[in-house]
């Protein structure tokens, strides 16, 4: 009850600004066919354009480009209709209907494309008064969806660029903050995650919005060139945090951490400016930054060769100094490319090709179809149109998980409930039509601005204007509302007892496939960073933490389930996880291992096998292989670094300090790995400990 109370405040506060703008073009859909329906004495078919309308802006996702977002309207509106169509000519076989709603329920449980809007559809329109003939009903509720398409994307021509440039400009910023946070003193791991996980989302919501916008052929190389150089800010980003945190260690002086702080600040500064103004004033001053820094690591870099510094801590400021330097033309070109612009021409926006249909799997659909014809042949006694409610509450509660389930029937019966007293009032003082669509606009306003920032509010504004469009037409009184709550309470109560009985567990069982995904993934990345291929990096990289997302969504569902509980342990995985990864960036940001660089090579075989003896005996049960001795080869390591330092040393007393020879460039890998490598060993050990089978 505790976890459910939380989550219920959590629902009433606004997670962002309401959208009012938005919400003005949603109720001006839905109160032009009202006010045309009263004015031209054709009610029931003004009610039933503006319910399509209604239903239709449950397919918008505003955050979209306008060419996707039309698409998806578009799709609603069709499915809308052929649901409204289907409940029509359905009408006069309550039998047939109750089967024939639960199908449609569970075909858009399967079918993401039959949306919640089109079931809506299909129920609402049986339960409807007849009057309208199935073509009539169909004509209506398509014009009411095309309406609201063309009132939601009528400003393409003017505002096609704003989701692009939003999703580019969330990115950057959310990549200056990362950036400032790794130059700083170490945050905490937690803030460090919320950070890097608001970073790489961002960046993965700017590729989605690119990937929807059709530009010409040299427009579309600069932006395909502006995503790559944000991710590639975002991988040095976690390397440089990384490769500051070992530097600082070594104990070489705090003298070049006052400067890396400066150049970070300055370089955060600019990208920042650059992706919000679209300036590049700030690059200057942040090249100097970098710059400074540089020269101070130099200056160390000549104290080691006399001794007055630790060699291989030199080296390790040098590629700090490298990723810097790397970090710093990244934001340059990004500055230049947003002074530059993309242009975009006033051409139809793309809708995308047909994508092949993606199916759900799982118990749920099934057992939303087989509630909605439950809910549907209880209320087949009533015969009243009232019964709606009944069915409605069945299709919008129950969900995949059963906490999610709970929270919904909760918020949507204390929503019904104070929306529908305060639609009690209006219907019983309203003194007709005009005035029931002044606070349908209300209702229409507030309801749509707080959609996307808060669902709380949103169910007790959804409340009364499903109602009244759904009985626009219909008399109504104060008993209508009471029958309401307790139809919704009594809708709640059988979607509750589905979730608990009806296949509530699942997640445990696909755990160990997950788990073992995850290990296999990251073993695969482990590996790709003996040969450093950039491509094979990159695409492991991204597998890998794929995994690691479907792993913690399992663990997330798990926890949602009747007396479910994660393990505490495999939540520390999904964490060890992530900072394997980091490592392996860290190292990936390393210059290539050379004759001279020792057993970097090893070392990451090893540690893959060990990830990959671990994922077998997760999927056989079967205890794992012995381990290899991993310890012994890491102090080879920092063994083979000592004896690079000595041969360095004699390399410069002999004159040969400025020449790149081949001790030096293994003592410039070796310095430089050592400590990714440990941290990456370290976190491959600890993943293994926590997925490894308990005994």
């Amino acid at each position: 009850m505790r976890r459910i109370a939380e989550a219920l405040r959590g629902d009433f506060v606004l997670a962002g600004r309401p959208a009012w703008g938005y919400s003005l073009l949603c109720a001006l859909g839905i109160c032009l066919p009202l006010v045309a329906g009263v004015m031209l004495g054709h009610v029931p078919q003004g009610a039933a354009m503006a319910l399509g309308g209604y239903l239709t802006v449950f397919g918008d996702v505003p955050g979209l480009p306008y060419g996707e977002r039309a698409r998806k309207l578009l799709v609603a509106t069709l499915m809308v209709t052929l649901g409204s169509g289907l409940g029509a000519l359905i009408q006069p076989y309550p039998w047939v209907a109750a089967v024939v709603v639960g199908l449609v329920a569970m075909a858009g449980g399967y079918w993401p494309v039959i949306s919640i809007s089109a079931v809506l559809s299909v129920a609402l329109t049986y339960f409807a008064p007849p009057g309208l003939s199935v073509p009539a009903h169909m004509e209506v509720t398509a014009a009411g969806g095309l309406l609201m398409t063309l009132l939601l994307v009528g400003l393409w021509p003017v505002r096609r660029l704003q989701p692009l440039r939003t999703a580019f400009e969330t990115a950057g910023t959310a990549l200056a903050d990362l950036l400032e946070a790794a130059g700083r003193a170490p945050l905490s791991e937690e803030s460090w995650e919320v950070l890097r996980r608001s970073a790489g989302t961002a960046l993965d919501d700017a590729a989605k919005g690119f990937s929807l916008y059709r530009v010409s052929e040299e427009d579309d190389r600069a932006l395909q060139r502006l995503l790559a150089t944000l991710t590639r800010v975002l991988h040095e980003t976690v390397a440089l945090r990384v490769l500051r945190a070992a530097a600082v260690q070594t104990g070489v002086g705090t003298g070049w951490t006052e400067e890396l702080n400066e150049a970070v600040g300055a370089l955060a500064r600019a990208l920042r400016e650059a992706v919000t103004l679209g300036g590049s004033a700030g690059v200057p001053e942040a090249l100097g930054a970098v710059g400074r820094f540089a020269d101070q690591v130099e200056e160390i870099r000549r104290a080691a060769h006399t001794g007055g510094a630790p060699l291989p801590a030199a080296a390790l400021l040098g590629q700090v100094r490298r990723c810097l330097d790397r970090i710093g033309m990244a934001v340059r070109s990004v500055a230049q490319q947003a002074v530059e612009g993309v242009e975009v021409g006033p051409r139809l926006p793309r809708f995308g090709r047909l994508r092949k249909p993606v199916f759900s799997t799982g118990h749920h659909p099934v057992r939303l179809g087989l509630a909605v014809t439950l809910a549907m042949v209880l209320m087949l006694v009533t015969h009243e149109h009232y019964a709606k409610w009944f069915v409605v509450t069945v299709i919008v509660s129950l969900r995949p998980a059963y906490r999610d389930t709970v929270e919904r029937v909760v918020l949507r019966t204390a929503g019904t409930a104070v929306g529908a007293a305060g639609a009690a009032v209006v219907l019983a003082v309203a003194p007709g039509h005009l005035y029931l669509i002044v606070f349908i606009a209300v209702c229409a306003v507030l309801g749509f601005a707080l959609r996307g920032a808060s669902y709380g509010y949103w169910t007790i504004f959804a409340t009364p204007l499903s109602l009244m469009l759904s009985d626009f037409s219909l008399p109504l009184d104060w008993g209508a509302a009471a029958v309401r709550v307790a139809l919704t309470i009594a809708g709640g109560a059988l979607v509750l007892l589905f979730a608990r009985l009806l296949w509530p567990r699942g997640q445990r069982a696909k755990l160990t496939g997950r788990a073992v995904e995850m290990l296999e993934k990251h073993a695969a990345l482990v590996r790709s960073l003996i040969d450093q291929d950039p491509d094979e990096v990159r695409a492991r990289l991204s597998s890998a933490a794929v995994a690691a997302d479907r792993f913690a969504d399992s663990l997330d569902r798990l926890d949602k389930e009747p007396g479910g509980s994660a393990p505490q342990r495999l939540r520390d995985a999904v964490t060890a996880a992530r900072r394997l990864r980091d490592n392996a960036l860290a190292l990936f940001a390393v210059p290539r291992p050379s004759e001279e660089s020792g057993p970097t090579a090893a070392v990451l075989d090893m540690v893959a096998d060990r990830l990959e003896n671990v994922a077998e005996a997760v999927g056989t049960e079967r205890p794992e292989a012995p381990a290899d001795d991993l310890d012994g080869v890491l102090d080879e390591l920092g063994a083979h670094v000592d004896v690079l330092t000595a041969r360095r040393l004699d390399e410069v007393a002999e004159g040969a300090a400025d020449q790149m020879t081949e001790v030096r460039r293994g003592i410039m890998h070796a310095a430089a790995a050592q400590p990714a490598l440990k941290g990456l060993s370290a976190e491959a050990l600890r993943l293994a400990a926590l997925t490894a089978p308990r005994r």
